[in-house]
């Protein structure tokens, strides 16, 4: 294991040696009484006195428990984000103050993420401890929340965070570690619960409205909150309407020009051109007699200027020039000619979005010890998303049949007259990007709708036993309608017949014979944008009902005071179902060009039976023990069934200060989707190890099969491969044999009130993940394929000689089973290409499948200070997060490798928030910031990649990344409040990074909505 710094060693070893000398002290009783600083914090929150937040802590139930508690921190540590705090940070949503959270280390899917497209372009997520956005359980009220219908990346489920409306908001509690023993599945980095607003008797209206300095970001909200509450029934309403306008990156000047690239990049975006494929592969009559390219070749075909003006697209004749690291300019080399657009100005950077959401709370006392209660929260999203343009591209092999073909080297002496008339042909690649004044954007209009209810009966039985059932049905959908170009529409106009040329089929060359009825540099008419733009649509849904009954109160009475019990059995059943048109899944031809997708459907029921366990063991020493066994029907995984256990400890030295400590496991059942998705296809880059290899070794013999120079043979390297990737068509599926992920979480912290106004807590955290389920990827089979070839060095007559052995992968045995199952998920075409030019891969069969293990430590710290003055009342709060250690290891037989700092590892290892508030009378101002730590530079040396190199694991790092908000508010008078926000004050640009060549030219994932730049708000509200 990695060796890790004195210092992080020193405070690992400071928290267990606390705990552990905790244990040999003398015995006290169980704290009953309320800290001040807790007091303060509820009291800021929204309670009025003290006595009413003493009287708030004595029945408040704390997420990671249902054990009700009288102090706000406990076993495990819980992050509590009110209503009033989130507004004071500037949030406009859940997912802005989830996203604030030190915990969320990893990428977020917000702003320019979600507005690029993909599978959930509308959706909002977050990762805690950088494991992923389902690895945390989002629940409200304490009920599970439907899955998004439409998985993240195709395979994974999450919540969508979108969904939930912020009038109906109380607070947000964040368990930042793993409570599978609680609740079941998914709670492995965490879990996430909302709470909503009860017991409301005002009404308040609000109007907020907002716009970005830079320019587009209009924004407008209304809430109206409401109640009214009687001897034996309570009503509380919420509504919300909020509306955003899109931003694009043509209204940002940093990222609006391929000018902006901090990498240095100065050509166009390929509009319009015509790639020479023979060029391009080097295939030239003089390639072995110099190592000079022929600079009279170019690889693009010159259009000339009159025809970039001639095909209406408003396209720059241009040519592309790539320079080389020295100063002299006859080494750059220039690809040719082309007609030329700059994409940067197209993006969009924030979708636009209309939400409606609705929220009633009602509750009726049927008796003094029993009440019914019903809650429903309904959201209707509507948003567009401007996707980017249109294209066309694609290989023809066209017969010219004059001899004037580009073809003609391969009618040389050295292919032994294999392709006599090879002339006659010319082989391309035709691109076209289709402006928007031409087919419009590759759009989609996404309508997404939410519906939770929740009912149930609650009461007290024999005096001092809570106990409670309820029923809670959670659904979602989302509809998709995407503008697309129909593929034998593509075809007839722009391509002509498919694969006409068997020479060449056999050859592994798909290809197009280049008969289409339109040129490619020909303006684009209505009939033809008529004709060739068409409507995908695509429908998902999904569902979760669960039934619940729970009891809880006192179970014994022991020395040290009274054990607690709370037990709760579960039934849930969760579906989902995703409905593609006809064309998307069509394999004939008339389907959607260049696109494809996944149906699938399925359900999955499962049983629970939990028991939680809360007693002193000594006075001033307790326990928390938890246990829950969860069973699935055993139809659809092979789960089965599933215990996951939890303990405990608190030590409470002093008033002032507890020392905890917990263990537990958890677990996660597979994605839905990774289980239930019908066959699919999708295109992928791959490099084809196994045939380069023998390709490489055929270059070093002569005609007659023997060496060149037999004592000095090359020996093939695949890390050092030059393969060259291609497109590679694969068919996923879900799979019913997947196992559940495991998880193993420590935690060792304290909490210390060193004064009535000042609050520390440290807790260290190591969670652990193994059988993770991963998806197959197409360059992973392939590279399997590579080392699980059968070789021999000794008989060079014999079958399977290679000159050299390939060991890297001890853990691949040629001839086992894993290479035979391996072998049979490629499917190769019965030709062989001769000459490297084509694929001889037909396709690729992926699953998913339990193999990977995951781990992350590290610390988080935590500070709060209340000051009392003359001039107002301040508060201090500060927070902290630090990843001491991460690794990965693929499957059991592979290396465990330490992750943190490698340069592919984009997660920061720091991050950090902290507030300032002022108020006084009826005037309050809030200062809060957030700090992203470093993360590697994007495209750094390949020596940083090399577990030899000095510098491994030595990255170039970007300087961390700072943004500041600042909200002030006033009450005008008892009923009316005016607020004045500014997000992202000094509106900083994300760290300038020399080697990241693409847009939008920094990490989205680590600096999401940093395009944003600054945003001012004002907003009023009344009271009655």
């Amino acid at each position: 294991m990695k060796n890790l710094n004195f210092l992080t060693s020193s405070i690992r070893a400071a928290l267990v040696v606390g705990v552990i000398g905790g244990f040999s002290a003398t015995a006290f009783a169980q704290q009953d009484e309320v800290s001040e600083v807790e007091v303060e914090q509820l009291t800021e929150q929204g309670s009025t006195t003290e006595t009413e937040a003493e009287q708030e802590i004595e029945v408040v139930e704390v997420t990671g428990s249902r054990i009700k508690a009288n102090t706000l921190e406990g076993v495990t540590p819980v992050t509590v984000i009110s209503a009033d705090e989130m507004i004071k940070k500037g949030f406009a949503t859940a997912f802005d103050a989830l996203k604030d959270l030190t915990q969320n280390t990893g990428a977020t899917q917000g702003a320019e993420a979600g507005a690029s497209g993909g599978f959930t372009p509308n959706a909002q997520s977050v990762s805690l401890r950088g494991l992923g956005n389902n690895q945390v359980l989002v629940l409200v009220n304490g009920r599970r929340v439907s899955d998004y219908p439409a998985p993240y990346n195709g395979a994974s489920n999450f919540v969508n965070l979108s969904s939930i409306p912020m009038a109906a908001i109380a607070r947000i509690d964040i368990l930042t570690s793993g409570a599978s023993a609680i609740y079941g599945s998914d709670a492995v980095a965490g879990v996430m619960n909302i709470i909503t607003k009860k017991d409301v008797e005002d009404t308040t209206f609000s109007a907020k409205i907002g716009t970005t300095t830079e320019g587009g970001g209009d924004e407008g909200r209304f809430q109206l909150v409401s109640g009214i509450s009687g001897d034996d029934y309570s009503v509380t309403f919420a509504a919300e309407y909020q509306k955003q306008d899109p931003i694009f990156s043509a209204d940002r000047d940093f990222m609006d020009s391929v000018d902006d690239g901090p990498a240095g990049r100065t050509y166009l975006d390929r509009g319009i051109v015509i790639v020479d494929e023979m060029a391009s592969r080097g295939f030239y009559p003089d390639d072995e007699e110099t190592e000079d390219v022929d600079e009279s070749v170019s690889w693009y075909r010159d259009p000339t200027e009159r025809l970039c003006q001639a095909s209406g697209s408003g396209y720059e004749y241009t040519d592309r020039i790539i320079n080389t690291d020295d100063d002299d300019d006859e080494n750059d080399f220039n690809y040719g000619n082309y007609c030329g657009v700059d994409l940067s100005g197209t993006r969009t950077l924030r979708n636009e979005r209309e939400t409606t959401s609705l929220y009633v709370s009602s509750i009726y006392d049927l008796t003094d010890e029993t009440s019914i209660y019903a809650d429903v929260m309904y959201s209707q999203q509507d948003a567009f998303v401007q996707g980017g343009f249109h294209f066309v591209n694609a290989e023809i092999i066209d017969f010219v049949g004059d001899g004037t073909g580009n073809m003609a080297v391969l009618e040389e002496p050295i292919y032994q007259g294999d392709f006599e008339g090879a002339a006659d042909y010319d082989w391309r690649t035709e691109q076209r990007l289709f402006a928007q004044h031409e087919l419009g954007f590759k759009g989609s209009n996404i309508e997404d709708t939410g519906l939770q209810v929740n009912t149930g009966i609650k009461g007290i039985v024999f005096e001092e036993y809570d106990w409670e059932l309820s029923f809670s049905r959670s659904e979602s959908t989302s509809d998709k309608y995407s503008s697309l170009l129909k593929e034998e529409k593509v075809a007839e106009l722009y391509l002509g017949e498919h694969n006409v040329h068997q020479v060449w089929l056999d050859q592994g060359l798909e290809h197009y014979d280049g008969t289409g009825t339109v040129d490619l540099y020909a303006p684009v008419t209505g009939e033809i944008r008529d004709e060739l733009v068409g409507m995908q649509v695509t429908n998902a849904d999904s569902y979760s009902n669960t039934v619940s009954a729970l009891i809880t109160g006192p179970l014994a009475e022991l020395p040290a005071g009274d054990m607690y019990f709370a037990l709760i059995a579960e039934w849930n059943k969760q579906g989902y179902d995703i409905t593609l048109d006809d064309r998307t899944l069509n394999n004939d031809g008339m389907g959607w060009y260049q696109n494809t997708g996944t149906e699938g459907n399925g359900e999955r029921e499962r049983y629970a039976l939990g028991l939680e366990l809360q007693f002193p063991i000594l006075e001033n020493l307790s326990a928390q023990v938890a246990g829950r066994y969860d069973q699935y029907d055993d139809e659809t995984t092979d789960i089965g069934g599933r215990f996951s256990p939890q303990v405990g400890l608190e030590y409470r030295p002093s008033d002032s200060l507890l020392v905890r400590g917990n263990w537990g496991k958890s677990f996660r059942a597979p994605d839905m989707h990774r289980v239930f998705a019908t066959e699919g296809g999708y295109y992928s880059s791959g490099a084809d190890l196994s045939t380069c290899e023998d390709q490489f070794y055929d270059d070093q013999k002569d005609d007659d099969g023997d060496w060149k120079d037999p004592d000095n043979i090359e020996k093939y390297e695949p890390t050092e491969s030059p393969c060259r990737s291609e497109s590679i068509k694969g068919n996923s599926s879900g799979s019913k044999t997947l196992e559940e992920e495991e998880g193993t979480n420590y935690g060792v912290g304290f909490v210390w009130d060193i004064t009535n106004s000042l609050n520390l807590s440290l807790d260290w955290y190591n969670i652990e993940i193994e059988h993770l389920v991963l998806g197959e990827s197409i360059q992973t089979i392939l590279s399997n394929d590579f080392y699980c070839k059968p070789r021999q060095t000794e008989d060079e007559d014999g079958e399977n000689y290679y000159p050299y052995e390939q060991n890297d992968r001890q853990d691949i045995v040629p001839g086992s089973k894993m290479c035979g199952d391996n072998a049979s998920k490629i499917v190769r075409s019965d030709s062989e290409s001769t000459i490297g030019l084509g694929s001889t891969i037909e396709t690729v069969k992926t699953s998913h499948i339990n193999a990977a293990k995951q781990t992350t430590e590290g610390l988080d710290a935590k500070v709060a200070y209340h000051f009392e003055s003359e001039l107002g009342d301040w508060y201090f709060n500060l927070a902290w997060t630090h990843t001491l250690d991460s690794t990965f290891q693929t499957d059991e037989e592979s290396e465990e490798i330490h992750t943190r700092d490698l340069w592919w590892n984009s997660t920061a290892r720091s991050t950090m928030n902290g507030s300032v508030t002022w108020a006084i009378e009826d005037l309050s101002v809030s200062f809060s910031g957030r700090r992203t730590g470093s993360i590697p530079i994007n495209n750094p040396p390949a020596e940083f990649g090399d577990e030899d190199s000095y510098y491994y694991q030595k990255v170039d790092r970007l300087d961390p990344w700072y943004t500041f908000n600042l909200t002030s508010t006033y009450n005008w008078s008892d009923n009316v409040m005016v607020r004045g926000q500014v997000i992202n004050i000094f509106n900083p640009k994300p760290p300038k990074d020399d080697t990241h060549y693409s847009w939008p030219y920094y990490n989205g994932g680590q600096y999401g909505g940093a395009s944003i730049g600054r945003s001012v708000y004002a907003e009023m509200s009344y009271t009655f």
